[in-house]
């Protein structure tokens, strides 16, 4: 009797000493928490099961035989099916083909658990061989015709007074029936067999590799391909432990499904959720029903960007849109917008409730480029329209446009009688170079002010001046310079008005004679397609990378560098600098510029790029590098790496850095 009980309810006291497991990681992925079922019983519950739409439990809450009542060796009573209803346990009611009454599927002893088809046509059960509680456990299957009546119970092939076969799990999918037997031949122990099952017919039986141990292997099911089963081999942390087998590999599946108590017959009733049994609530005494639930902790993330006109409302196709980690300045996705101006970004495996910080930056010929923070939280997997959340539109250039707002500008503001360049001044005229490299065909007009006070005549002479020194700023750093031309307006264009000719004296504050002394930006000639144009695609939704910093066509290509740095030692193996600027022309005095020795300069695709750090060999250095000019004045610096003299991903230098080269 203790054989039957040890082998049906899987009871065994005490614990294991522990092992020590690998865990699956099939759950990596997952938070998972368990609650105990409502319908729980003082007795023992356990290996729930699906039954059609319905949920199946053994329980020895109940007796089936009024005056059998107790296993008198174990002192615990026999268990039986019950079909659960709410947190209510009720009998099972199968309408016999053979007598038109209830199936009797119950037995005075012990039963155990059931599996059946898809469509609940077909039943496998476990029970008592005969009415002997000495007898041996056995399998049983009935099939149900149209009417809703069930073919008399016929045994399985493998049943044999001598042992117990039991724990039946049929993989309708591969039309194959998974049991549990104690039969001679075997590992020690319960094993797991198996054999095909098709229209009525039994193949042979065998036992299943890699799965039995010198313990009991008992349980088995099949969920998604995968061999689910409870063992008290297999380095089990307790009395019985829950194991799947994948590519032919046992694993455990680790906590909290395992714990130092027993843990056993698993199923899953969908991809997230499903039921265990476990002893741990009463530290062994009697088996609990737990549900469990998995969260996924990563999820893959979809963003579709739909770009239309600021003018017009209409979707602008062709936009170059390069969106880089605001953190990290790492690109990490690259493209441009179909005919119908949207483009799909798709981010990977990214942590629930993690919080991505990014910037957007938006390109095309004929429109105002635009830079945009954009951020969110990841709740789920669900698509996010960024359109929704986030101004999207671009506005497309014209004729006489002061362009100084669209592109963001601070005023350009100078000290009292001064005509140089403040280095504020500076940050904000290396925008107007920015956007003028990107539309190589516009010509600008740059027109300074001054504020009224001292004579006209001299406020007309400083804003010569002031208008020439920021003009030649720009040609310096532009091509086709003659694009950039210049005027000095004096005093005659107060943007407050301030009047103090003759004897009157200005009310102004000297904030508000701050605002009179500017440099305004005029777009004079365009000389493209504009906006209203209806610029026509240049092709489909391309894409490129992910995760990357850059595309370099040839990666073999040498680079051009400042100063003879060539030999330097710091351009040695693998290092990180931090990009700061692009030009169309190069930068004369580059270190004067950027008031920096550490300057570095290549040319590709017809540019100069500038980078400033040297001897940063870790991407953190950078990283730290990157964030102080970005607080600085250079908010779109990124890190770029190189091998040598060779401009290389950020995925190849990692790849370098952990291989020792």
């Amino acid at each position: 009797m203790t054989v039957i009980r040890q082998f049906l309810l899987v009871l065994v006291a005490g614990a294991f000493s522990s092992l020590g497991w690998t865990q699956t990681k099939s759950f990596d992925q997952f938070d998972i928490t368990l609650t105990s079922a409502c319908f729980n019983t003082p007795y023992d519950d356990f290996a729930t099961r699906k039954f059609a739409d319905k949920l199946f439990v053994l329980s020895a809450a109940k007796n089936a035989c009024e005056d059998i009542d107790m296993d008198e060796f174990a002192k615990k009573p026999f268990s039986d099916l019950y079909e659960v209803n709410g947190c209510q346990l009720k009998d099972p009611f199968l309408l016999s083909e053979e007598t038109k009454s209830q199936m009797m599927i119950n037995t005075c002893y012990y039963d155990g658990p059931i599996s059946t088809n898809e469509k609940g046509d077909l039943l496998f059960f476990t029970n008592n061989h005969g009415s002997d509680k000495n007898e041996k456990l056995t399998i049983y299957y009935s099939t149900k015709n149209s009417s809703g009546e069930w073919a008399k119970p016929q045994p399985v092939p493998f049943n044999n007074d001598k042992y117990n076969v039991t724990h039946p799990y049929f993989d309708e999918k591969n039309k194959m029936l998974y049991f549990s037997s104690d039969m001679p031949g075997g590992s020690g122990g319960m094993d797991i067999y198996k054999c095909t099952f098709d229209k009525g017919k039994f193949g042979q039986k065998e036992a299943v590799r890699f799965v039995n141990t010198d313990k009991n292997d008992i349980f088995p099911i099949v969920y998604k391909d995968k061999l689910y089963f409870t063992s008290q081999g297999h380095k089990s942390v307790g009395g019985y432990d829950l194991f799947v087998m994948e590519n032919f590999e046992v694993n455990s599946l680790g906590a909290p499904f395992n714990t130092t108590f027993d843990d056993l017959a698993i199923l899953f009733t969908d991809d997230k959720n499903g039921y265990i049994t476990s002893n741990r609530a009463t530290s062994g005494a009697t088996d609990d029903i737990f549900a469990f639930n998995l969260k996924e902790k990563f999820v893959d993330k979809q963003l579709d960007y739909v770009v239309t006109d600021a003018q017009s409302g209409e979707p602008v196709a062709d936009v170059a849109i390069r969106i880089i980690d605001d953190s990290t300045g790492i690109v990490l996705f690259t493209g441009t917008t179909n005919e119908l101006g949207s483009l799909s970004q798709f981010l990977d495996s990214i942590p629930l409730e993690s919080k991505m910080r990014m910037k957007i930056f938006l390109d095309k010929e004929g429109y105002v480029s635009k830079e945009i923070a954009f951020e969110i939280v990841v709740k789920d997997s669900n698509t996010v329209q960024v359109s929704n959340l986030i101004d999207l539109t671009l506005e497309p250039l014209s004729l006489e446009q002061e362009i100084t707002a669209l592109l963001g500008l601070k005023s350009i503001y100078y000290d009292f009688d001064k005509a140089d360049l403040r280095p504020d001044a500076i940050i904000e005229l290396d925008k107007v170079v920015r956007f003028m490299n990107k539309h190589p065909k516009i010509e600008v007009e740059l027109g300074s002010h001054t504020d009224c006070r001292g004579p006209a005549i001299y406020n007309q002479d400083l804003s010569n001046r002031r208008a020439t020194n920021a003009a030649n700023y720009i040609k310096a750093r532009i091509s086709a310079p003659e694009r950039i031309t210049y005027k000095g307006y004096g005093e005659t264009q107060l943007k407050v008005d301030c009047p103090c000719e003759g004897r009157i004296r200005s009310k102004c504050s000297d904030e508000e004679n701050q605002l009179n002394r500017r440099t305004e930006f005029i777009i004079k000639s365009l000389n493209i397609s504009t906006g209203t144009a209806k610029v026509a695609a240049k092709g489909g939704t391309q894409t490129e990378g992910g995760n990357v910093n850059f595309v370099i066509k040839d990666e073999g290509a040498a680079d051009f560098r400042l100063n003879n740095m060539e030999d330097a030692t710091d351009l040695k193996g693998v290092h990180f600098r931090v990009q700061v600027e692009s030009s169309a022309v190069r930068i004369p005095n580059a270190t004067t510029k950027f008031k920096r020795d550490d300057v570095y300069e290549y040319e590709h695709e017809g540019k100069f790029k500038y980078c400033l750090g040297s001897d940063l060999r870790t991407i953190d250095e950078a990283v730290k590098l990157q964030t102080q000019l970005r607080n600085s004045g250079y908010p779109e610096s990124f890190v770029v790496a190189f091998n040598n003299k060779t401009r290389i991903s950020l995925e190849q230098a990692k790849k370098l850095l952990s291989s020792g080269q």
